[in-house]
């Protein structure tokens, strides 16, 4: 059965450079990104000082079960927590694969990413983000009739549960396509259905694992 891919259609309207190919569109899994680097599991994956962060959304993704959250499992056991979408591998903080997970930590579970022929990105829609942050923090304090409008209508744009369609995504993080070793799918878990994941493997060693779902787009498996 074919799906729809609505995030690859945005990444190709909005995000991709003229020419530029999309080969993975992975959109949100309304789930944290988990973590282990070095050895140290944390789930959900801490937020650096610099990240760029979401605005204060409505839904909030699953709590982390405490057996997630104290790292008790090894291997694929965090896909039987349902808090958790994306899995980060890696020996090093500087590695690539951790780096995309510093960029997601900041945005409420509701980021994805995106490999085309020239570049891989951590993505997330335009409009969620919180760089207007200060302007909007103004206008709700603002006691005017319009001031009281400007807040509502900010409150009502930000707090949407889900990409809407046409939605404008930007890149939180990206670096040059051939720093991508490759990609696979493969079933995992310990009941049927079966997890299916995705796994993106970097040159450095590192690796980005997730949950797959139906409105993706991954080259050489989807139409």
């Amino acid at each position: 059965m074919k799906y729809p891919q609505p995030v690859r259609k945005d990444l190709e309207r909005e995000w991709a450079r003229p020419g530029e190919r999309i080969r993975l569109a992975l959109g949100t899994r309304m789930r944290v990104v988990g973590s282990r680097i070095a050895g140290r599991v944390q789930v959900p994956h801490p937020m650096p000082g610099d990240t760029p962060m979401a605005v204060d959304l409505d839904l909030q993704p699953p709590s982390a079960s405490d057996f997630a959250a104290a790292g008790r499992f090894d291997g694929l056991g965090w896909t039987d927590d349902e808090s958790i979408g994306w899995w980060v591998e890696a020996h090093d903080p500087r590695q690539d694969a951790a780096l995309i997970a510093d960029a997601m930590a900041g945005c409420n579970a509701q980021s994805g990413l995106a490999l085309s022929d020239r570049r891989v990105a951590a993505i997330f829609p335009e409009r969620l983000l919180v760089s207007g942050h200060e302007v909007r923090k103004a206008a709700r304090k603002e006691k005017s009739i319009v001031g009281q409008a400007l807040s509502a209508a900010n409150q009502w744009a930000f707090s949407s549960k889900n990409w809407s369609a046409w939605e404008k995504l930007v890149s939180l993080w990206e670096t040059d396509a051939q720093r991508v070793r490759g990609w696979s799918r493969f079933l995992t878990g310990r009941s049927f259905p079966f997890a299916e994941i995705i796994q993106v493997d970097f040159i450095d060693g590192s690796t980005l694992y997730t949950l797959r779902h139906k409105l993706d787009y991954v080259e050489g498996l989807d139409g």
